[in-house]
């Protein structure tokens, strides 16, 4: 299991802002975070439901590109969760 570093989410959330428009970026990734990557699987947390199923439709890729990007590790799946759930695991 990997957790990225505050560092790397400030810089994966720049990629998908340069990658997908600010605002694109401004409509759905607003308080989005990368959780634990574990083996090729990232899983990320979005800010609502609503925000969590339009980015595993329209962006999962996108996402996965960004995050192997700065964490230089093979990503082939994101799974994509509701902020409230993160909440919910601790």
């Amino acid at each position: 299991m990997y957790l990225p570093t505050p560092v790397e989410q400030l810089a994966i959330q720049a990629r998908l802002n340069f990658m997908l428009g600010p605002r694109e970026y401004d409509r759905l990734f607003i308080d989005f975070v990368c959780g634990e990557i574990r083996g090729l699987s990232a899983h990320v947390f979005a800010r609502s439901e609503y925000n969590a199923n339009e980015i595993a439709l329209l962006y999962g890729a996108h996402v996965a590109i960004a995050i192997e990007s700065i964490v230089k590790r093979p990503i082939r799946s994101v799974k994509v969760q509701p902020r409230n759930f993160s909440n919910s695991q601790t």
